[in-house]
């Protein structure tokens, strides 16, 4: 995979060297917004080798440990309510789920935006749309780093609860993902989209370079591959940054890299590691929830655990290397908007008996947007 990505690599350079740079393709105005609320639904399929989505399938699913309390199962949520960023435990519940509403229990930390005395800008008074926890080589810290569509993304110290840095970008930020040298780069959604990288190690604040991505909702980095896997409208690619840590750095798109969502799915949203999967990645379309395998640049659909996972409105994911996986969806409870989810669908595999149980927990005092694992590994 990687000797893939570094000849394509090499012939973008090559081709780089002899074209110059187009210009950005027409958006497609059928994309689904955030605004069309679709109907949550959980698959409640039995045949577990069927397979309705035209995607690829794997060959036998894999088995599944169970939950397993031992486990840290620490996971990061975006409350539009309070406009922050909040840790939630889910062992601290103690096998009951639904003491997740009881902050006192199984809220681990929590920052505020507006209990922050070095925020400067208000983007993020308004919402955060993901967050991520890294640490930071250039601060020599763990640190918390997000963005907001209306236009902030920052660093936040971990340990402080404080504002390190922040800009202002337009385009709508959704995603955004701090490399290894403790630069950022910004997936941004409003049409047509664009992928954003800042060369903080640099010292230098603004954005240095952009390509379009149409619709872009997702990036992470691979640290395997030593490349971003990009989540936009219609799947996956993969890019690499040239002159990486110096404002003179690019962001280079791999041609032919990643895999595209099946035909008449598009809508590319939700998209983060699935734990104890190196290589994989939880990704969803407008219509439905695949893995797409960074190995071998495939989109799967009959992975485990998918029978009982909602398939639409699928606003975050996030999982745990013991089968777990909790997922907001659009339209759940008391949700203040038509996209966002007043609580998380938790799906687990009981240990001994196998059997797999989903619950919704719904929340009558936040509403949510992505989810995200909380740990400071890439995968």
């Amino acid at each position: 995979m990687k000797k893939r990505i570094f000849s394509l690599f090499l012939c973008v350079l090559i081709s780089l060297s002899f074209v110059a740079c187009g210009g950005t393709s027409p958006a497609d105005d059928s994309v689904q917004t955030d605004s069309d609320k679709t109907s949550v639904n959980v698959s409640t399929k039995t045949d577990k080798n069927t397979d309705t989505n035209d995607g690829d399938t794997d060959e036998k699913e894999e088995e599944i440990p169970g939950y397993d309390p031992t486990m840290e199962h620490k996971f990061i949520a975006c409350d539009i309510i309070s406009h922050g960023i909040v840790v939630f435990d889910l062992n601290a519940c103690d096998g009951d789920f639904q003491r997740l509403t009881d902050d006192d229990v199984a809220v681990v930390w929590e920052w505020d935006p507006e209990e922050d005395p070095n925020l400067k800008t208000k983007g993020p008074n308004l919402g955060i749309d993901s967050a991520k926890y890294r640490y930071s080589s250039y601060y020599e810290k763990d640190v918390m780093i997000a963005c907001s569509s209306n236009g902030w993304v920052g660093i936040i110290d971990y340990e402080a609860k404080t504002l390190l840095w922040e800009t202002t970008v337009s385009g709508g930020p959704h995603s955004v993902e701090m490399l290894p040298n403790g630069d950022l780069v910004v997936g941004c959604s409003s049409k047509p989209g664009a992928l954003v990288y800042y060369a903080i190690s640099a010292g230098y604040n603004k954005k240095v370079h952009s390509i379009p991505s149409l619709y872009c909702h997702g990036v992470s980095w691979d640290p395997e591959e030593e490349c971003l896997w990009v989540l936009e409208h219609t799947g996956v690619y993969a890019a690499v940054i040239e002159n990486m840590g110096t404002k003179n750095g690019k962001i280079i798109r791999i041609d032919r890299s990643g895999a595209q969502f099946p035909k008449n799915y598009t809508g590319g949203h939700a998209f983060s590691p699935v734990a104890g999967q190196p290589g994989r990645y939880w990704a969803s379309s407008g219509g439905d929830l695949w893995q797409f395998d960074a190995n071998d640049e495939k989109m799967y659909s009959n992975y485990p655990m998918n029978l009982y996972l909602s398939r639409g409105s699928i606003k975050g994911v996030t999982s745990f290397a013991d089968g777990t996986v909790i997922e907001t969806i659009g339209g759940i409870g008391n949700n203040s908007q038509s996209w966002s989810s007043a609580g998380f669908l938790i799906v687990t595999r009981d240990r001994e008996t196998q059997e797999v149980k989903s619950e919704y927990v719904l929340f009558d005092h936040r509403d949510f947007y992505k989810i995200q694992p909380f740990t400071k590994d890439y995968q």
